[in-house]
């Protein structure tokens, strides 16, 4: 299987890059899903697809999916809705406003994220492609896939057994009652934290997932793309391509888009200059928005042209560890970071890195449980941190 993402600025292009991929990928035989992470969905309004649940078939190879969040948290983790909402109508709150109000902020990318997880692991599909939030949602939704998860099942089990011995006296005391969550709370809690850290895992690997920046050719999309690069490198997810929509053809060199022209052009070669191996590709302005499954098709033609939509088409390893004179060294790649704007610390078994205002925490294998950090150097756009010894 291989899973897509596609993801960058608000309004570049990237719900209709998604969508002609995946119309190509269904075209050349591949039986593909289509998902919406971002809760203002719109391809059934690419597709032109009329109503019809949640998911929709639109052609034999190809299903459309814009998760409906209300549904799945009612459908499958009522325990948690129940018990928000009965703590807020416990305060006085109106029954029905309670049950809205109960859906916490962020709980939605959480039951977002096991709904994906369950289409993967579904073994239906041969390609789902995820078309994402733009870029700042990204990767607030990815990073909640971080081993930090494990941490988190631990907590919930100590809190669950802490409540198991106090709940007998706290039924009896009117004012704490309400706030004593059952049992199946817990259960259903570590099972989205669990399910989110499976997904967490599928994700980071290189041969099975892939990341694509959409961007437009100007100086505003191609910074906000160049520090997602950099942050999806830090938390260990591949990016494989950077897709370049809206670019004037050559026919326009002259009259009243040549200046237009001639800034894009400048923007590529920052582009090829910014992005290290990683694949660049140049799409046309279209006349006209592609509608419809058959123009869509049409333009992932453009798109890829030779390229197969659904390979990996570029393998740069952004997470590794190798040895140098005997030594484990720790490798990320962190383009167009300031060097003064990275932190390495190190707390047992964990290795927290921190790059201007993202942090991530690193698990490290068994073998540098108890080995110091020697050095930490930013070089070459890598960050190298060198252990100690012989890990």
């Amino acid at each position: 299987m291989r899973i897509i993402l596609f993801t960058g600025k608000g309004g570049v292009g990237k719900s209709t890059n998604a969508c002609a991929t995946a119309a190509l990928t269904a075209a050349i035989g591949r039986k593909t899903l289509l998902v919406s992470s971002d809760l203002a969905h719109n391809l059934s309004d690419i597709f032109d697809a009329k109503d019809g649940g949640s998911k929709k078939r639109i052609s034999g190879n190809l299903d459309i999916l814009e998760v409906d969040i209300l549904e799945e948290i009612r459908k499958n983790w009522d325990s948690i809705r129940q018990f928000y909402a009965g703590i807020f109508s416990y305060m006085g709150m109106d029954s029905v406003v309670a049950e809205e109000v109960a859906l916490i902020p962020g709980i939605d990318a959480l039951f977002l994220l096991t709904g994906i997880l369950r289409e993967i692991e579904s073994e239906t599909y041969d390609v789902v492609i995820i078309d994402c939030a733009p870029t700042a949602g990204t990767l607030s939704l990815l990073t909640l896939t971080d081993a930090s998860g494990n941490k988190a099942n631990r907590i919930i089990e100590i809190e669950r057994n802490i409540l198991n011995l106090v709940r007998p006296i706290g039924k009896r005391m009117k004012s704490v009652k309400n706030f004593l969550p059952e049992d199946d709370f817990f259960i259903t809690l570590g099972k989205i934290v669990y399910d989110i850290g499976r997904l967490g895992i599928i994700l980071r690997n290189h041969e099975v997932c892939s990341i694509r920046l959409v961007l437009n050719p100007d100086k505003i999309a191609i910074a906000e793309s160049k520090r997602s690069y950099t942050y999806f490198s830090l938390f260990g997810f591949p990016v494989d391509a950077v897709l370049v929509n809206k670019l004037f053809p050559v026919e326009l060199k002259d009259g009243y888009f040549q200046k237009w022209r001639g800034m894009q052009q400048e923007q590529m070669k920052l582009l090829h200059q910014s992005f290290l191996d990683t694949r660049i590709i140049s799409i046309k302005h279209y006349e006209n928005e592609p509608i419809g499954v058959e123009r869509l098709e049409e333009m992932g033609k453009d798109i890829y042209g030779a390229l197969d939509p659904a390979a990996v088409l570029s393998n740069v390893n952004t997470v590794t560890f190798k040895k140098q004179n005997g030594r484990v060294v720790l490798s990320i790649v962190l383009p167009g970071l300031d060097k003064a704007g990275i932190d390495v610390g190190r707390k047992d078994n964990d290795l927290l890195i921190s790059a201007e205002g993202y942090s991530r925490v690193f698990s490290l294998p068994d073998t540098l449980a108890n080995v110091d950090i020697d050095k930490a150097e930013y070089d070459e756009n890598r960050l190298n941190i060198r252990f100690a010894g012989k890990g």
